[in-house]
């Protein structure tokens, strides 16, 4: 029931996928800090801007970019807040 998700530890691996249950109609976006204080997360970017997931309504199953790199601690963010809370999962290899 909420817009941002509680912090994900991804220290000991790659970030590699997320799996997005039904959610109200919303872009998805990561947040990464490098240790758990809330000042210090912010919106991961490329070179063409916030990187960012249409997941509408659907289920969805968002594959991370091969290659790319996150800090050790992320977040889930939702461009508009949930009715309901909703789990995701962060797959981490």
């Amino acid at each position: 029931g909420q817009k941002v998700s509680a912090d994900v530890d991804a220290r000991k691996g790659e970030l590699a996928a997320i799996s997005v249950p039904t959610v109200t109609s919303a872009d998805l976006y990561v947040q990464g800090g490098f240790d758990t204080t809330s000042a210090s997360f912010y919106r991961l970017v490329d070179d063409v801007g916030d990187i960012a997931f249409p997941v509408s309504v659907g289920s969805r199953m968002v594959m991370w970019p091969a290659g790319m790199q996150t800090p050790g601690y992320l977040r889930a963010e939702f461009s508009a807040a949930q009715t309901d809370v909703r789990t995701l999962t962060f797959l981490v290899r």
